[in-house]
């Protein structure tokens, strides 16, 4: 199994080039949740938490289900759309896409129990991360080795060192055959350098990446003289993943005639899939009328096999000869432990304020497996990953039988250098809702901007690039009540 030579460069949304590994990269990804589920719980950039009685919140705080008093159906169909804008060498490009899926599906069962006392049982599930995205990079190489600027020829040459010509297999063959790279000078023997070094090149990249996170949920709660509310969750989160990647380069002159390079192209492909289980615990607890506060506590996700496949296949114009690899391996990944706290502000009937704040410590994530040892992987969790705190705030102003919703949440770098990464963002969100005594209808709009950046494959001799991405949920959830 190949491994990643990782630095917090590496740890990237669209890292390059021996992408096939299992590594901190893959676990913070399988880690990280931006959760969806409903529109109302959307709208209020999911700080609802104390107030409750939403779906959603059995994935956030499963006390606020003792806060139904009637069952209720919801479904929630969504639109996804995410614009990613690339920099690279003083050349923009920009790719974007869009994806219909469902937000939240689910069921809550209100019994009255004994006097003052209510129990409510829900099952369903919540979307908790959207991996559809797509990226184009591109930019000229200047061919100039002071500016940084290389092609992944000089890769290729680097798994070729110290191996005999006569020897080489693989990548480091299929470059050697193709004229990619050639032997160094006879003083440094089974040793190679890149054929086209100093050529101006274009180079190019597309990326896609396709999959969701989703958590099925079975949730039971209870009431009491409504104002002690406890429930629990035990979740079966299930996540899959699939990311399609073509690296192209070519002479920037096809008239240039100082090589017989004219160009190449790697396409790669890497799939994974998984189920995991959690456990949530919740307790709300209501003084006054006027406010109530929750706490919840989540255990780490228990993903015990994730299934990773993968192939890789390079070619070269003009050239027979092609290679192509397959490969597939099974581990194991424990995510953080979640606390959560809210603090809701009820405004009779008339609405809520609700404030939000999560902790989270990425750099307690662990992976495992029988076949290989993920020492340093883990060590390069606990060195590159910090604790994030998640601050949100949500408002609904209900104007009987429209309601208007605003959210806001804030979560801070997940990384230890902010020089080089910054995993913040910002999320803005707003809805409506119309609700009757057995129908209710609501709209939520969700606006993520993060900024990322990357290399265009895995070596220290790279200009970096930049990349603005921006992702927007539209939903709609229609709920029915019993």
């Amino acid at each position: 199994m190949k491994k990643l030579n990782i630095t917090l460069l590496s740890i990237i949304i669209v890292s390059v080039l021996n992408v096939f590994s299992q590594d901190e990269i893959d676990a913070f990804r399988y880690s990280q949740l931006t959760p969806t589920g409903t529109a109302r719980f959307s709208s209020l950039a999911g700080s609802m938490g104390a107030f409750g009685a939403d779906f959603s919140c059995l994935s956030s705080n499963p006390a606020s289900i003792g806060v139904y008093k009637r069952s209720e159906f919801t479904f929630s169909p969504a639109l996804y759309y995410s614009k990613a804008t690339s920099f690279y060498n003083n050349t923009d490009a920009y790719d974007f896409k869009y994806n219909f899926n469902v937000g939240n599906l689910g069921a809550v069962f209100v019994i009255p129990y004994k006097k003052n006392w209510y129990i409510q049982f829900g099952t369903g599930f919540n979307r908790m991360n959207n991996y559809h995205n797509r990226y184009i990079i591109k930019g000229p190489n200047t061919g100039v080795r002071a500016n940084t600027t290389t092609s992944m020829t000089d890769y290729f040459s680097l798994l070729a060192n110290g191996i005999a010509d006569s020897n080489l297999t693989g990548i480091g063959d299929w470059a050697y055959q193709t004229w990619l790279i050639d032997p160094y000078a006879s003083t440094k023997p089974n040793q190679y350098v890149s054929h086209i070094s100093g050529v101006n090149l274009e180079q190019r990249k597309v990326i896609q990446t396709t999959g969701s996170a989703n958590e099925y949920v079975f949730s039971s709660g209870a009431n009491y003289k409504d104002m002690l509310y406890i429930g629990a969750t035990v979740g079966f989160p299930f996540f899959s993943y699939t990311q399609s990647s073509t690296y192209f380069e070519r002479l920037a002159d096809p008239n240039d005639t100082s090589t017989k390079f004219k160009s190449f192209h790697v396409d790669e492909t890497f799939s994974s899939e998984a189920t995991g289980v959690n456990f949530k615990l919740g307790i709300l607890y209501q003084p006054v009328k006027f406010m109530r506060f929750g706490f919840a506590c989540h255990t780490p996700t228990f993903y015990n096999t994730i299934r990773e496949r993968y192939t890789s296949h390079y070619e070269t114009e003009g050239y027979d000869k092609k290679y192509t690899s397959n490969g597939k391996f099974d581990y194991s990944l424990t995510t953080p432990l979640r606390v959560i706290g809210d603090l809701a502000f009820i405004i009779k009937k008339h609405g809520f304020i609700n404030l939000h704040y999560s902790f989270t410590d990425y750099s307690t994530m662990q992976m495992h497996s029988r076949y290989y040892d993920f020492d340093n992987e883990n060590e390069n969790i606990r060195n590159y990953f910090q604790a994030v705190h998640t601050l949100g705030i949500g408002a609904e102003v209900n104007l009987t039988p429209v309601a208007i919703r605003l959210g806001y949440a804030y979560n801070t770098n997940p990384y230890k250098s902010a020089v080089l990464m910054d995993g913040s963002y910002h999320l803005i969100t707003g809805g409506l809702g119309i609700r009757t005594n057995h129908f209710f209808a609501d709209f939520a709009y969700m606006h993520k901007l993060y900024y990322n950046k990357s290399v265009f494959y895995n070596t220290k001799n790279n200009n970096l690039i930049d990349h603005i991405i921006v992702n927007q949920h539209f939903i709609f959830t229609f709920g029915f009540k019993i």
